[in-house]
């Protein structure tokens, strides 16, 4: 694919989400509100929809789409979920441990752990360790198969047609970098508007987010790379969205959010660099 393409692409996406998210912003005011969601479901689907446009529309980036299921993307289904699901709950174990904040729906004891709260599908109350992980396992996998049917709106054009040609022409490491820029100041607008960092919009929207989602982008690259279809991505996406964000929501913090915000980016960054070495690692072999 061209760079021209590319290019025009990403302006065309972001012309458009933009758009959308400053009309949001104006007539919905809160974003967290019902009247916001029809704008912003239209936000998230706009990077697949120009993706779709251009694969049958433009020369160069047709049969560029990665967007059939295939059966190498069977055994990444769990690991979609799971390192979504171990950030979670290793922010959780941080904050109690350091006495940051108390988790609201747990209470933990070396013989399992008590649910008081958050739509498990292996209900509440005491359960065995055991009970325990398969109900998290159970309701991660639930909702973040629901989600990634929203998410796919995005993972569509981001890993499915952007990151294959990026990657082409700059290399692995830059290619998925330049990627996460693009992804995370698309969203730009909605952060400086309050969303997702309230008490910080500026340092959310410009350092905090942006580190956040080229981490994230490697962990999704990895696993578009090692399926040859954007659908584990969706699902990863899915579980951020769902179980990630569920369980860290339902955190009383006794310090200010930011400290959640940096634990959960640090260990968002972690997983990045595992999934970077991994994609280098693979380059090499």
């Amino acid at each position: 694919m061209r760079v021209r393409v590319i290019l025009f692409y990403c302006l065309i996406v972001y012309a458009i989400s933009w758009s959308l998210q400053f009309a949001a912003i104006h007539f919905a005011g809160n974003l967290e509100s019902d009247s916001a969601k029809p704008w912003l479901a239209g936000v998230m689907f706009s990077p697949a929809l120009i993706a779709i446009l251009f694969n049958w529309e433009v020369t160069s980036a047709r049969r560029t789409l990665l967007w059939r299921p295939t059966a190498r993307m069977t055994p990444l289904i769990l690991l979609a979920v799971a390192v979504p699901t171990m950030i979670a709950f290793g922010a959780v174990a941080v904050c109690e441990i350091t006495g940051w904040g108390k988790c609201g729906w747990f209470t933990f004891t070396g013989n399992g752990v008590s649910i008081s709260g958050g739509p498990w599908l292996l209900g509440r109350g005491a359960q065995s360790w055991l009970k325990f992980i398969a109900n998290v396992a159970l309701t991660g996998l639930g909702y973040a198969a629901f989600n990634a049917l929203f998410a796919i709106g995005e993972e569509l054009g981001w890993r499915g047609f952007l990151q294959g040609p990026m990657v082409a022409k700059v290399g692995t490491s830059r290619g998925i970098i330049l990627l996460g820029l693009i992804w995370s100041f698309w969203h730009l607008p909605a952060l400086l508007s309050g969303y997702n960092f309230p008490e910080h919009p500026l340092l959310g929207g410009f350092v905090l987010f942006p580190i956040t989602l080229v981490a994230a982008s490697f962990f999704l690259g990895w696993l578009t790379i090692r399926a040859n279809t954007c659908w584990p991505a969706a699902l990863a996406h899915g579980a951020t969205n769902s179980i990630e964000e569920g369980v860290v929501s339902n955190l009383h913090m006794a310090m200010p959010h930011i400290y959640l915000d940096v634990v959960r980016l640090g260990l968002t960054v972690m997983f990045g660099l595992l999934f970077w070495y991994l994609l280098v690692r693979r380059e090499t072999v």
